[in-house]
């Protein structure tokens, strides 16, 4: 068991490193207007902060807990910030509950770039709640 979660975990600091992860979710709780949002790196920031309720909505719910900490890969962004356009990355997500996930999250935003809805992929788990 050990060595499974030491793999499971391993798995993880490479998609999620540390430093990126340690920061992801933390940023300002208000959302940036679409004009702020231009490169990939901006958009995968923005979706992680959503994912995390940093960013106009509540947190991404798994059932078991919400996320409290996401990094989204910028170079797995579908599009450039639009009115009405979904917007989604594939990105590390450390729930509440202790368990690891890699899930694409979307994200539709209105017309003054702020998130109306998010809703995520079933994903893979990656690391088991803590409880087992």
């Amino acid at each position: 068991m050990r060595k499974v979660l030491a793999i499971a975990a391993l798995g993880v600091t490479g998609f999620c490193g540390v430093a990126a992860c340690a920061t992801a979710g933390q940023a300002s709780s208000q959302p940036r207007p679409l004009s702020a949002a231009t490169d990939s790196t901006s958009v995968a920031q923005d979706i992680a902060r959503i994912a995390t309720g940093n960013g106009g909505l509540g947190a991404l719910d798994n059932g078991d807990g919400q996320a409290t900490l996401a990094y989204c890969d910028p170079s797995t962004v579908s599009n450039r910030i639009g009115t009405g356009i979904p917007v989604s990355a594939s990105c590390g997500i450390n729930y509440s509950d202790g368990s690891v996930w890699r899930e694409t999250v979307t994200v539709t935003f209105d017309s003054h770039g702020s998130p109306v809805t998010d809703w995520a992929s079933l994903g893979t788990e990656l690391l088991p709640p803590a409880s087992g």
